[in-house]
């Protein structure tokens, strides 16, 4: 023992001083390739427009911001045969489909067809649409997270915060599903009342009161909403491999702070200007009403292998902590190809994923911490802020 012992200083101390004696500065070759044309699709089985943005990569020290390219024949084709145009939007600098002349079904494979202005095609391998999952149940799990979110100044904060961590049960219907990924959203819901100010009383303006109103002036009690993304596009379930199961239990969803800093509400609470005396005054014309609500709305992707190769790589990189062995950031090869020049790079994924979406009211009794989650309507379409005289749907008072 000793002797081994004797053997490893020997063999350390030359290494350490090998390691530390000299320093050389390296400066690795960084390949500077000027274009490469970076594709973002998703095509779901429901019935919406589906979106294709196509801008071009930066280079690395690059201050430029990236547009969408405009001018681009972009179209989907089946299995069948069957060509499907996408529209362009020259405001949003992207293109979309026509729900009532397309939608995507399960079973069926479908590939991008990209003919760019300069003349260049591109094009993606063939992906399968499989079939959606369903949620077969949600619940939550109250307890302290550190937290990270955009205050009130539009700076990006962390602390620990007190919220839930949701999960979900899953029933698969596809043995050829390798994972799942998640979009959430919290919808959180307010309620105020309209008052009749002194300044609408000078200008003469009128103030019809409610159906319901007792009095001749009653205020108006105005519902309002406004969406937050949750950021978890990249939320990945934990099993990767085909399943050998047609249930996936405890699967995480999301976790949101209770605190109402996380999902600020910003309207405007006073009215302020000049009397009929010329006289500078301010009067409340909105009155918080009741507690807010939240709803939470979640959009489950059944991700076909090239899809989930994909993520995996991605969600690799993002969650790098710094450490040494931490994975090294890489161009991301997606499933997209220039036909017209096979050497010229070509980025970004045209997924192809079954979506389930679900949306549920919120309700949280902090003193057991235990958390409601009541299926409504699905909230897709839902404009991401508005406000209504009349309760909506979705409300649970």
């Amino acid at each position: 023992m000793m002797l081994i012992r004797s053997t490893i200083r020997k063999f350390i101390l030359p290494a350490i001083l090998l390691l530390t004696g000299c320093k050389e500065v390296y400066y690795p070759v960084i390949d500077r390739q000027m274009e490469a044309l970076v594709i973002e699709g998703l095509m779901t089985n429901l019935k919406e427009s589906y979106k294709v943005k196509l801008t071009m990569a930066s280079t690395y020290d690059s201050t430029l911001s990236s547009e969408g390219i405009t001018g681009a024949l972009v179209s989907i084709t089946d299995d069948l045969g069957n060509i499907y145009l996408m529209h362009e939007n020259h405001f949003l600098k992207s293109y979309y489909s026509d729900p009532s002349e397309f939608v995507a079904v399960a079973g069926r494979s479908y590939a991008l067809h990209i003919e760019m202005p300069g003349g260049e095609v591109y094009e993606s391998t063939a992906q399968k649409l499989l079939p959606p999952a369903s949620i077969d149940s949600i619940h939550g799990i109250s307890g302290n997270k550190e937290f990270w979110y955009t205050d009130q100044l539009g700076d990006i904060v962390s602390r620990l915060v007190y919220g839930s961590e949701t999960f979900m049960d899953i029933g698969n219907n596809s043995d050829s599903v390798y994972q799942y990924r998640l979009d959430n959203y919290i919808i959180n819901c307010y309620s105020f009342r309209d008052l009749w100010t002194p300044e609408m009383k000078a200008a003469g303006i009128t103030f019809p009161p409610p159906k319901d109103c007792p009095g001749t002036v009653c205020p108006y009690l105005i519902y309002n909403w406004k969406r937050f993304d949750l950021k978890t596009s990249i939320n990945l379930t934990a099993t990767t491999q085909t399943f050998s199961s047609d249930k996936l239990f405890n699967s995480t969803v999301c976790f949101f702070s209770f605190d109402s800093a996380a999902f600020p509400l910003n309207y405007k609470m006073d009215s302020c200007g000049y009397d009929v005396h010329e006289k500078y005054v301010c009067g409340p014309i909105r009155q918080k009403a009741g507690p807010a609500g939240k709803a939470l709305q979640t959009r489950l992707y059944a991700l076909n292998q090239a899809s989930s190769v994909y993520y995996q790589e991605l969600n690799k990189q993002l969650s790098a902590e710094g450490k040494l062995f931490d994975p090294i950031a890489v161009q991301l090869q997606g499933n997209m190809r220039c036909l017209s020049n096979p050497g010229k790079l070509a980025l970004g994924l045209f997924e192809v994923s079954s979506c389930t979406t679900k949306s549920y009211w919120l309700t949280f009794n902090y003193g057991t911490g235990e958390g409601y989650y009541q299926p409504i309507g699905d909230l897709s379409g839902l404009p991401d802020a508005g406000s209504s005289k009349v309760m909506p749907g979705f409300w649970i008072p």
